[in-house]
């Protein structure tokens, strides 16, 4: 490899290194803020408005039918909504895949609001660039906590994060 080849891919490494530094960032910058609101369709056909769940814990998770981190993470949140749902909590899953068919397939059994950000606004709206992402929001409206990417144990964190919040 040449001196001037080495320095192209050390550049474009470079660059793709901060490009994930900031935006792994990016998601975070929310916590502490209100949630931006947005209506979305569910795959049954049902607009839901983020706001008319003010009162709830909710559970807003940015997930693809092609993302198996994704679909681990969301089997652990839908067993956490099932266990406490009388306690006030909730999750919507926002599908960011392109077609509400793909959305709609890869949700099938699911327990919980399916959503379908068709053009990816609300994606953009919570700056979601990786997936799984899972924002806690606490019953004020507020992101408490935004969790990027899924791994065995990361249920053991949701579940003492949303403990604390459904005692506030």
């Amino acid at each position: 490899m040449t001196e001037r080849m080495r320095a192209r891919w050390g550049g474009a490494a470079l660059a793709g290194l901060l490009a994930v530094a900031g935006t792994v960032s990016a998601a975070t910058e929310l916590e502490g803020q209100d949630a931006p609101d947005f209506v979305l369709k569910s795959v049954s056909g049902k607009n839901l408005r983020l706001s008319e769940y003010r009162g709830d814990v909710v559970m807003l998770s940015f997930w693809a039918s092609w993302c198996g981190e994704c679909r681990a993470q969301l089997e652990h949140l839908g067993a956490m909504r099932e266990r406490y749902r009388d306690a006030g909590i909730e999750l919507l899953a926002v599908s960011l895949d392109q077609s509400a068919r793909q959305a709609s397939e890869g949700s099938a059994g699911a327990r919980y609001p399916v959503l379908h950000d068709a053009g990816g606004e609300v994606g953009r709206l919570y700056d979601v660039t990786t997936m799984p992402v899972m924002v806690l929001i606490d019953r004020g409206g507020v992101v408490r906590e935004v969790f990027e990417g899924f791994r065995r144990g990361n249920d053991e964190q949701y579940l003492t994060e949303v403990r604390a919040l459904l005692r506030e």
